[in-house]
């Protein structure tokens, strides 16, 4: 791709992300045509196939910058729409896509590539007696496929059972072990690890309202010892590599006792200009047009 390219930043979408994910695909548009590229914005704000084949046929587009999080753009059906319209996209495919944003195929694939991740199972009825005794009295209860910290239950005692009893719809949920550790995050960039962000959350834990409404959550880039950074390093690209990921995405994980403990990853992060990933490169000396291009796979 060059830059005479017809670009589609690809956003908005019909999950419970859609907020974040216009921010994300507004500043990708804004810094893209600030620089001169041929790009539209789309807001994809149902589930058409139609609907998207038709504006990318009629805008002649070349390349999807995809930025729909959640459910229909990370799960990889808009992925799979477009190999079937047959336009190039950014980022994992259809299959990676969909394995990825499913955290409990996500931690199986993991263990089987004896990579480290919180004891989890699969919610079926179990009662909180029963759940204690394998994970302890406090635990996470998560939705499998929601992304933005939605859906997370912490439960610590026989009430806050209750609650997500009341709350769980019929989706599907997965009980994970609770980790008492430092969170941090990795964003991987073109098989480059960027540096290392520090996640110190507003509330006890890295929830919805810790991520995207509170102004105490800190993000800090900590002095680590090449040592862990090498470690770091080896185990998110495994755990990226092992998945099937390509170009881009950002892992979450714990450091407990020399051991990389992997949380999640996800495969299309938030690009405001305050998210995590544009953190990372900045620190690591891309701008944010830079890091935009990189992902595109495009020369500035």
């Amino acid at each position: 791709m060059n830059k005479d390219s017809n670009i589609c930043v690809l956003g908005g979408g019909w999950s419970n992300e859609r907020e974040i994910s216009l921010k994300s695909s507004k500043d990708v548009y804004k810094t893209l045509l600030e620089n001169k590229h041929n790009v539209v914005l789309f807001d994809i704000k149902r589930d058409s196939y139609d609907d998207l084949k038709s504006f990318l046929r009629n805008n002649s587009i070349d390349l999807v910058f995809n930025l729909v999080h959640g459910e229909g753009g990370e799960d990889g059906k808009i992925q799979s729409y477009l190999d079937d319209i047959d336009i190039k996209y950014c980022g994992s495919n259809s299959h990676s896509s969909s394995l990825s944003f499913n955290k409990y195929k996500t931690k199986k694939i993991w263990r089987e590539h004896n990579l480290i991740t919180p004891d989890f199972e699969i919610y079926s009825d179990q009662t909180y007696e029963e759940l204690t005794k394998s994970y302890g009295n406090t635990f996470f209860i998560k939705d499998t496929c929601s992304g933005s910290s939605n859906n997370i239950f912490q439960i610590k005692n026989n009430d806050d059972f209750d609650i997500f009893i009341k709350n769980k719809s019929n989706r599907e949920f997965m009980i994970e072990k609770k980790i008492s550790s430092d969170e941090y995050t990795a964003a991987i960039l073109n098989n480059k690890v960027l540096p290392i962000i520090k996640i110190v959350p507003s509330n006890e834990f890295y929830d919805f309202d810790a991520k995207y409404k509170s102004d105490e959550t800190k993000f800090l880039f900590p002095e680590l010892n090449q040592e862990i950074l090498s470690l770091i390093s080896d185990q998110v690209i495994k755990s990226f590599n092992a998945l099937g990921c390509e170009t881009w995405a950002r892992v979450d994980f714990f450091i407990n006792n020399n051991s990389i403990i992997l949380l999640e990853i996800n495969t299309i992060p938030g690009m405001t200009d305050h998210s995590l990933v544009p953190k990372a490169a900045s620190k690591y000396g891309l701008s944010y047009y830079q890091l935009v291009l990189e992902i595109m796979g495009i020369d500035a």
